[in-house]
């Protein structure tokens, strides 16, 4: 008859931890500071609902937008073309 588990676990070690159930303790870390810090964030919200934002355009003309300025050297004609 074949040997069962119980009878072999007395002689044998209980399993050392190693990297990977370091990498699992680190990450359950991360995690809980994690939620830790979302929930710092949240909470920082009030709990009232923010206003109403209009969604009809505005009236008037649009504004045009501003060229920006011509720099003094290309704008000013080359000191050479006088010349000739």
């Amino acid at each position: 008859m074949a040997r069962n588990d119980t009878t072999t676990s007395e002689a044998t070690s209980q399993p050392r931890n190693d990297a990977y159930t370091g990498m699992l303790v680190v990450s359950l870390v991360a995690l809980l500071t994690g939620g830790v810090l979302l929930y710092l964030d949240y909470s920082q919200y009030p709990d009232k609902n923010p206003p109403k934002v209009s969604k009809v355009a505005p009236e008037g003309p649009m504004p045009v937008p501003v060229e920006a300025p011509v720099p003094k050297e290309a704008a000013a004609p080359p000191k050479d073309a006088a010349k000739k």
